[in-house]
């Protein structure tokens, strides 16, 4: 009564499936992850308004729902999703010199401000790729993720 043969097993003995270990991580790291995105990108063309928030993290949180679901389509979501996320952010963070704001703050920014808000913006891009990096790599490579989202086998 144990797990199949040539199966990978964890040190107890059990299977590796189901949401547990690195994946409860990544669903749990994720909802801060894409709130702070989902921000950062409703306040791409309008002035951050919730309710644009608010859909935007749906949308990009769907694929976590996938997840609970265990949905054979969970990890291919998921990467595609994050590395989405990636893009649009590089994207928003490219774009903040070329906003064009009518106070006429941007000309009256020292050299000093600019460096700031680039390092900030660098930090963002780079945390978000990285982000999807790590997880990318885990959603190929992990044990648990293909034995929990392996397609089912329809039988008979």
């Amino acid at each position: 009564m144990g797990p199949e043969p040539n199966t990978d097993t964890a040190i107890n003995g059990s299977t590796l499936v189901g949401l547990g270990g690195w994946l409860l991580v990544y669903l749990y790291g994720s909802i801060p992850f894409l709130l702070f995105h989902s921000a950062g990108l409703s306040g791409w063309f309008l002035d951050y308004p919730l309710w644009l928030l608010g859909v935007i993290f749906l949308l990009l949180a769907s694929p976590l729902a996938l997840i609970l679901l265990k949905s054979p389509r969970a990890p291919r979501w998921n990467v595609v999703t994050l590395w989405v996320v990636a893009f649009l952010i590089t994207l928003r963070a490219a774009a903040v010199p070329f906003n064009l704001e009518t106070d006429g703050a941007t000309q009256g920014r020292s050299p000093e401000e600019w460096a700031t808000a680039i390092a900030i913006l660098a930090v963002i891009v780079i945390g978000s790729l990285a982000w999807a990096t790590i997880w990318t790599a885990y959603f190929r490579r992990s044990l648990r993720v293909r034995n929990t989202f392996a397609p089912r086998a329809v039988k008979p």
